[in-house]
């Protein structure tokens, strides 16, 4: 993300605000740097007076607790904060417009100027503008004062609560700050203009072709003056080679105080189209003259495409494209959602280099830096409004939805690598009413056919939405055959176990043993599998084995923690660090090895180090053929061809299945792997039996171009145990971990590495990996980073930055503040993890009995397809379902004695779906008092929930609704919980 170096210009604050730069009439500047902070709640913080001399130096990116790496169970701080900026405005701001350009605040922020209260935002993942012209002082020191509050919120969407929530609310100032300066006229911003379809720069692209394009401009000017001024609207668009290749002119008078959006048209001979295999930027330079003077400018980087939904897929400028992706969520290990831009771009770079040429923004708008990086690189997106499995019928939520929708679109409009809108909430039990306002409020947005909004198909979304998922019937039928439809999830069960090492989740703190049955069960699923227990889903569409799916996205490409789970959800394809698993290397060769986009590939999926394992060899490759070496001598080769039998659907779809050979008995030693290609080896893959841990090795990201002492940059690295040849020293046993010390010095620090019982300077290693992430000072010098563990010889690194071209915000005069990373801090971590084990379990497998009241439809009995016996057997694969859709049910368990009841916990069939029910008890089967009210829940909360204690021995689950309207009653597993009475 380094493009000053290259450009004088650059993106606005709402594009990428961190990189400032200075242009006749406007001047950007980073506001990152020179912070204070204190959690928790504060009185008269936003006082000029106020003394904050004992608070700690921070920088933006920034999350208000460092947390532990598994933070799970809704452990992850949530209260209020405050942060502190005194600065001064550089005299090129006098006779200014000021403003401060915030890219995301969790959750609500009220921002004060000097003393007085100037705004107040809702919403964590949308930035805001704010106005403080009024309020600034040009010849003294202004004291910014933001108080910031990341409490549940009920009304501000996703809504839900954290302890229910599949991520979480990773409180603070968590995304770029930045201050312009502009003249009195200027060109907007779209997130303060608030204009319908309008505000800041508008690009669309009406007709684009090989031969032609034409582009269409709608930009915003404001004349904040009193006086009308005489305007001249010049536009530019300008090649990577620095040549433009059209303009357009426009003069406008606009009166005093008043506003006007200007249309312009451009027509591009031979465009560079965009593409995830050709990512082909233009820059559209806007600029303003007042009285043939330039007061204002700004450069939109874009890129010219056409998109097209069909019933048989997705085509981009005429050509269909299979969509390959992925779902990504933006928290990171220790430091949650606060990452700086390099740490964006280096995820988008690993998603790209893994053979996705998609990915969903789940469940919320992500970074612009990502975004950014997104366009650069060559990865279409689908962007998310925030929600999941949450909706309140308040008009103040659903207000806020809508605004959402607004601001996502004003915000990302102009991004070339945003395809789809998901204006829905995700697996939300939203109403018919709410979707058709939610479409109409995109389309007002957006006009024109380049809108496609996506949504779950059921038949309250059916009529509103052009692109659905899950279209299909549980019968594998298709509902709407000219429906356009994308998997947005698969890969993936709620109820997984990465610790049992044979489920969709897995984990490198074990064995490489989940890893290898995470991939055969994706494969399977990817292959047309509908069984669960084999990895599929009948609501997936049957992923490579449907005819006319457009794509899908695997979830998930990383690791997260959530709020609703004390364990952390492995399924991703790459740990909660971006460690890879072997499953990012399956993904990665489902694309062409004649694509110079991604290339050929080989990887052997096996570590060698397990001899119950490791006669059998699994390899992916998307080469001609693959050749394997043991301890070199050649165990076989097979062919793309032969190979496309063991999952037909895959490579019908131009994707290779996994390789197996059948080497006949374990050595250790060597593993070798070539990948042919036209009769020649293009790749190698080698793998070595590890040693006995003898050193540690540091390992910073790869593709960096350079360190600047900027004073926020986030610089992750890694600690590998290796052996002497420097193999990675793996696990041999699950839960095998090495004690890892490290330590930043120099013009870095090691962030909360100062919290002892955050466990990142004594830490643990996973699957032979520690981790940690350095912020860089503002001076330039080296960074050492040394880490030991008792045993092993040291490892050592130096990281050398240098001066950064940014341009910041002055400083201003105030207490000398030390860096939260280098006070002595202490810090309760509250571990919810267990807490339902200390409940005391009812047993019910094979002691109790079952019965289910079936539902009566049209006179006929509706009953279990599996035995009722299922929901009480201790296994989440088995269970019960209903014959046909429809309420009420009532599930009935006979104890054989009696229990005082505490608490309940239900897994229910399927994780999409909601149910509303109760529960009742009684000792006698005949009088029944009700422990639970009616309740809508998702079919993904699965945690423990108390009921008012009673004795009882009969238990009756009454089950009095279902969403979608077509599902049907399904019951995984129940457990009671109480001690015997």
């Amino acid at each position: 993300m380094q493009c000053l170096k290259y450009f004088l210009l650059w993106l606005v604050c709402w594009m990428l605000p961190v990189h400032a730069f200075t242009q006749p009439g406007r001047i950007v500047l980073n506001f990152n740097t020179n912070w204070a902070f204190h959690r928790g709640e504060v009185k008269g913080a936003e006082k000029i007076a106020f003394n904050d001399k004992n608070w700690s130096g921070v920088s933006i990116p920034h999350v208000m607790r460092i947390e532990q790496k598994h933070n799970g169970g809704n452990n992850v701080y949530q209260g209020t904060g405050w942060y502190r900026r005194y600065f001064k405005i550089p005299a090129a701001g006098r006779d200014k417009r000021i403003t401060l350009c915030f890219d995301g605040v969790q959750t609500v922020a009220g921002i004060y100027l000097n003393g007085r209260q100037v705004a107040t935002h809702t919403g964590g993942y949308l930035g805001f503008v704010v106005d403080i012209t009024p309020y600034v002082d040009m010849d003294k020191d202004n004291v910014l004062a933001v108080k910031v509050s990341n409490t549940d919120q009920p009304l501000v969407p996703p809504g839900k609560p954290q302890s229910k929530l599949d991520f979480n609310y990773f409180g603070g100032i968590y995304r770029n700050v930045s201050l312009v300066m502009t003249n009195k006229v200027f060109i907007s911003h779209p997130l303060e203009a608030n204009k319908i379809a309008g505000g800041g720069v508008f690009i669309t692209y009406p007709a684009v072709s090989q031969a032609s394009a034409t582009m269409g401009i709608q930009t915003h000017i404001v004349n904040a003056t009193a006086n009308p001024v005489n305007t001249t609207l010049k536009t530019s668009l300008v090649n990577t080679s620095g040549e433009t290749v059209a303009t357009a002119g426009s003069e406008q008078i606009i009166a005093g105080q008043a506003d006007k959006s200007i249309q312009q048209s451009l027509t591009v001979t031979r465009p560079q189209l965009w593409h995830p295999d050709h990512p082909y930027r233009y820059q559209l330079v806007s600029v303003i003259y007042r009285d043939g003077i330039a007061v204002d400018s700004m450069i939109t980087y874009t890129g010219i495409r056409h998109l097209y939904f069909a019933a048989d897929g997705f085509y981009l400028n005429g050509t269909k494209l299979y969509l390959r992706g992925a779902n990504r969520h933006q928290a990171y290990e220790y430091v949650g959602d606060a990452a700086s831009d390099n740490m964006q771009y280096q995820d988008a770079l690993q998603l790209k280099k893994g053979g996705f040429n998609a990915v969903r923004a789940a469940h919320y708008p992500q970074s612009p830096a990502f975004l950014d990086a997104c366009d650069k690189l060559g990865l279409l997106v689908i962007e998310c409004e925030p929600g999941w499995q949450f909706f309140s019928k308040d008009s103040l939520f659903t207000a806020h939805t809508f605004r959402d929708i607004r601001e996502m679109i004003r915000r990302d409009r102009n991004h070339p690598s945003v395809f789809l809108w998901e204006t829905s909430l995700n697996e939300s039990p939203t109403p018919a009413t709410w979707m058709q306002k939610a479409v109409a409020t995109a389309r007002e947005e957006m006009p024109g056919d380049q809108l496609f909004v996506a949504d779950d198909y059921n038949a309250r979304s059916r009529d509103y939405y052009n692109v659905s998922y899950k279209v299909v019937n549980e019968d594998g039928t298709d509902p709407m055959p000219a429906r356009p439809f994308l998997t947005r999830e698969w890969g993936d069960s709620w109820m997984a176990d990465a610790a049992g090492e044979n489920s969709l989740r897995a984990s490198r703190m074990y064995t490489e043993k989940g890893m290898i049955n995470q991939c055969v069960l994706r494969q399977n699923a990817l292959n047309g599998e509908t069984s669960e227990a084999l990895g599929g889903y009948w609501d997936h569409g049957g992923l490579d084995a449907h005819p006319r799916i457009g794509g899908y996205f695997v979830w998930s490409y990383n690791d997260y923690t959530r709020g609703s789970d004390p364990i952390t959800a492995f399924s991703g394809v790459t740990d909660l660090d971006r460690t890879e698993k072997f499953g990012y290397y399956q993904l990665q060769a489902m694309q062409d090895a004649c694509n110079p986009t991604y290339g050929p590939m080989v990887y052997i999926g096996s570590y060698n180090n397990q001899p119950a394992l490791d006669s059998n060899i699994m390899v992916f490759s998307n080469c001609d053929a693959v050749q394997l070496y043991r301890n070199n001598r050649l165990c076989g080769t097979i062919t793309r061809a032969q190979n496309a039998a063991t999952a037909p659907a895959v490579a019908a779809k131009g994707g290779s299945p996994y390789y197996i050979f059948h080497t006949g008995r374990y050595e250790a030693g060597s593993l070798k792997a070539v990948g042919i290609l036209d009769g020649k080896a293009v790749c190698t893959h080698i793998v070595q039996t590890p040693g006995a841990p003898h050193h540690l090795e540091i390992v910073l990201a790869e593709n960096t171009p350079a360190y600047y002492a900027d004073g926020y940059t986030m610089t992750p690295f890694y600690v590998k145990v290796c052996d002497q040849a420097g193999t990675l020293v793996s696990n041999t046993r699950a839960g095998q971990s090495y004690p890892v010390q490290l330590q930043v010095s120099g013009e870095g620090v090691l962030m909360g590495g100062n919290i002892r019982s955050a466990g990142i300077a004594m830490q643990p290693t996973e699957g032979g990996i520690a981790y940690g992430i350095i912020r860089h000072s503002n001076r330039a010098g080296k960074v050492q980073i040394l880490a030991t563990s008792t045993g092993l010889i040291a490892g050592k690194s130096v990281l050398i930055t240098s001066p950064s071209p940014e341009k910041m915000v002055p400083d201003g005069h105030h207490h000398p503040w030390i860096n939260e990373n280098k006070q002595a801090i202490g810090i309760d971590y509250t571990n919810t993890a267990g807490i339902a084990r200390q409940w005391k379990e009812i047993p019910l497998t094979g002691k109790v009995q079952v019965t289910v009241e079936p539902v009566i439809h049209n006179n006929t009995t509706a009953p279990a397809t599996q035995s009722a016996m299922a929901m009480t057997d201790g296994n989440t694969a088995t269970g019960w379902i209903a014959d046909t859709a429809g309420t009420p049910v009532s599930i009935t368990l006979d104890l054989q004695r009696n229990y005082v009841l505490t608490g309940s916990r239900i897994v229910w069939g399927k994780d999409s779906d909601w149910y509303t029910y109760s529960i009742a008890v009684s000792v006698n089967g005949t009088d029944w008092i009700s422990v639970k009210n009616p309740e809508k829940v998702s079919g993904q909360y699965y945690q423990p929930v108390p009921v008012n204690t009673t004795t009882a021995r009969y238990i009756r689950y009454l089950i009095t609704g279902v969403q979608p309207e077509t599902s049907k009653v399904a019951v995984k597993e129940i457990t009671l919980y109480g001690p015997a009475s």
